[in-house]
């Protein structure tokens, strides 16, 4: 019994493969608006919507074009990851920027700080009157020298980022690479 359906299922689509062999496919539609979708002309009475030429195409083209789709999106994959790259370079680049900003202004609110400090505790009673402006600017030059450690971590890190992301393209290309 299920010799006798295979045996139909393959005239079947044998008939249907024999029938698809028309050079074109008519759209269409009839009188009462019906949309028609054959490979015969429409009648008379039909407006033709859309005339689609089908060209047979043997196995080789299907596999050429299949190739070259495969091509296309590889290439894309790496165009892809090439932007990836670059914009990694760039957020590298500008935390590099903020952390060399961060380092001098830290530096330079470190230097007034020290400056300002050593004027103000150049004797004990000054040190004693102005004790509580010493601490603040202290904290001040200390919170500034933290935000630029924060800043060259950030930097760091991104440079990390576009290391791995450099390594992982160059190892993608080394295995696509025919042996």
């Amino acid at each position: 019994m299920k010799t006798i359906s295979m045996l139909i299922a393959i005239v079947l689509i044998s008939f249907v493969n024999i029938h698809l062999e028309a050079g074109q496919v008519y759209t269409w539609t009839d009188a009462d608006g019906n949309l028609h979708i054959t490979d015969s002309p429409p009648p008379q009475q039909g407006t033709i919507k859309d005339v689609i030429q089908y060209k047979k195409r043997t196995a080789a083209e299907i596999e050429a074009d299949r190739q070259q789709e495969g091509d296309q999106a590889e290439q894309q994959l790496k165009e892809k990851k090439q932007q990836e790259i670059e914009e990694a370079k760039r957020q590298a680049r500008e935390a590099d920027n903020r952390a060399k900003e961060a380092a001098e202004r830290a530096n330079k609110i470190t230097e007034d700080a020290e400056a300002y400090v050593r004027r103000l505790s150049s004797t004990k009673e000054k040190r004693k009157q102005f004790r509580k402006k010493i601490q603040q600017i202290k904290a001040q030059a200390d919170t500034a020298q933290a935000e630029a450690k924060a800043a060259i971590e950030q930097a760091r890190k991104a440079a990390e980022e576009v290391e791995l992301l450099e390594e992982e393209a160059a190892a993608a290309l080394q295995n696509q690479k025919p042996e």
